[in-house]
């Protein structure tokens, strides 16, 4: 913006003038009252600076990493200019970048913790987390207090799995530091990862009591709560939550699932018809919608539900994805439950709606999860003989024998299977040996009677 004035005005004025637009919110006359004022002066690092953040604002992230580089070059011995850099790289993915702009700042400083603490995230994030405890460690003899380093080196922890060393951190933070609600809540879900359930309690109600609002705190005390088989109290803190934000879209699944655990199906399906309003692409919760649906005894709804997240597809198998091997141990076995779950559950769904094609597609998934469960060859092979595949139900079924050899169930699929291909000798000997290990065993007593009918039956037709 030209000005008219601006001809006998000093920069120094100019500033001031910048920084009274930027106050106000009027950030194009900011710019240009400020460049203005470096067209004055350009070696005021201080003014290259406020360019820079003013650019942010923006969104020009590259011309205001220009301008703070600018500054350093003016005051190199100042580590600001440095760190802001950081952040613009760091916000546009240039994580080594980033990197190597903090480093440059602690060199110059030692002793802030900001920096130690930035250094010690972008390590972790960059996957190298032995040069973030190194640098923790390090940080440790300069910074006086280094409360943002323990957090972030808790966070690093954390995410890989080392929950006991990320609770140490934690607690040592909020020590320095006891009014961190955020922290504070960090460190209660940290406790109940690690199934410290009623010390996770306490923290987050410590939390709450300071601030009764705080979402997070809320969330994660539901859960623990739950966690404590205290359902009632749980569903206070998420209905707190909906007053709150209306639209939390887990706060009304978590309220879905207790309804659905408490056999209140109408209020359950309420919600997860709610949750997928305000987020269809939470192809799961169809899942919990259509048991809901089910236990109403709407089998057409829940049947159309189901169709249509199977359309959507079962998300992949977690120990498919490449990732899954780097993931801390806890975390993959918790992922790998959490997925054998929903493909029984819904195996088991479509199996009570009677789409059993579509059950013998998924319970293939469970038996490669879990190849030594009985349970899960039994559901498959059940699956399998109801769609017709009678070659593969009686491999599934031969596969439950070899993991529980007294399995009657089994022996009765596998010879009533023999009689449906006319196999009379086949069907006798599965008759015979589940016999042997299930003696009182009603349906291979009545199969072992039409066994006996069809070989007379055989003899009668030999003798005309």
């Amino acid at each position: 913006m030209s000005d008219p004035q601006g001809e006998w005005r000093d920069g120094d004025e100019l500033a001031e003038e910048a920084r009274r637009h930027f106050e106000e919110g009027r950030l194009a006359e900011a710019e240009a009252a400020l460049r203005q004022a470096l067209a004055r002066n350009p070696d005021r690092p201080d003014w290259h600076f406020h360019l820079g953040r003013l650019l942010e604002h923006t969104d020009r992230g590259s011309e205001a990493r220009d301008e703070y580089l600018r500054c350093h070059e003016l005051d190199p011995d100042a580590p600001e200019p440095l760190l802001a850099a950081a952040s613009v790289d760091e916000e546009e993915g240039n994580v080594a970048s980033a990197l190597r702009f903090v480093e440059q700042a602690v060199a110059l400083d030692r002793s802030n913790d900001d920096s130690n603490a930035r250094r010690i995230r972008l390590l972790n994030a960059s996957g190298h987390g032995d040069a973030a405890r190194d640098a923790f460690y390090e940080a440790q003899e300069f910074v006086e207090t280094p409360t943002f380093c323990m957090i972030a080196m808790a966070s690093g922890l954390e995410d890989r799995g080392d929950l006991p060393r990320a609770s140490w951190c934690y607690r040592e933070a909020l020590r320095h530091d006891p009014a961190m609600s955020e922290v504070r809540t960090r460190y209660a879900r940290c406790l109940a990862r690690q199934e410290d359930h009623a010390k996770a309690l306490q923290n987050f109600m410590h939390v709450l009591r300071e601030e009764p609002g705080a979402i997070e705190a809320l969330l994660g005390c539901a859960e623990t709560l739950i966690h404590l088989g205290r359902e009632s109290d749980a569903a206070e803190k998420l209905r707190r939550v909906v007053e709150i934000e209306p639209a939390n879209v887990q706060a009304h699944h978590m309220l879905g699932a207790l309804d659905l655990r408490a056999a209140r199906f109408d209020r359950a399906a309420v919600e997860f018809e709610l949750v997928l309003k305000l987020d269809p692409d939470r192809n799961l919760v169809r899942l919990d919608l259509a048991e809901s649906q089910l236990r109403r005894g709407r089998a057409d709804e829940a049947r159309e539900t189901v169709r249509a997240m199977l359309s959507g597809g079962l998300p992949e198998a977690p120990d498919r994805d490449d990732r899954f091997a780097k993931l801390p141990d806890r975390d993959r076995q918790r992922s790998m439950r959490a997925w054998a779950g929903a493909v029984a559950r819904t195996g088991s769904i479509l199996a009570a709606l009677g789409e059993w094609k579509s059950a013998a597609e998924v319970f293939p998934e469970l038996v490669r999860m879990h190849p030594q469960e009985a349970n899960a060859w039994r559901a498959l092979a059940r699956s399998r003989y109801e769609a017709g595949d009678v070659i593969g139900g009686r491999a599934a079924s031969m596969k439950v024998l070899e993991l529980e050899p007294a399995c009657a169930l089994s022996h009765h699929n596998l010879a009533l299977a023999a009689l449906r291909d006319g196999d009379l000798p086949g069907a006798g000997a599965w008759v015979k040996r589940g016999l042997a290990v299930a003696k009182t065993d009603e349906g291979l007593r009545r199969l072992r009677s039409r066994v006996l009918l069809g070989r007379v039956r055989a003899l009668l037709r030999r003798k005309k």
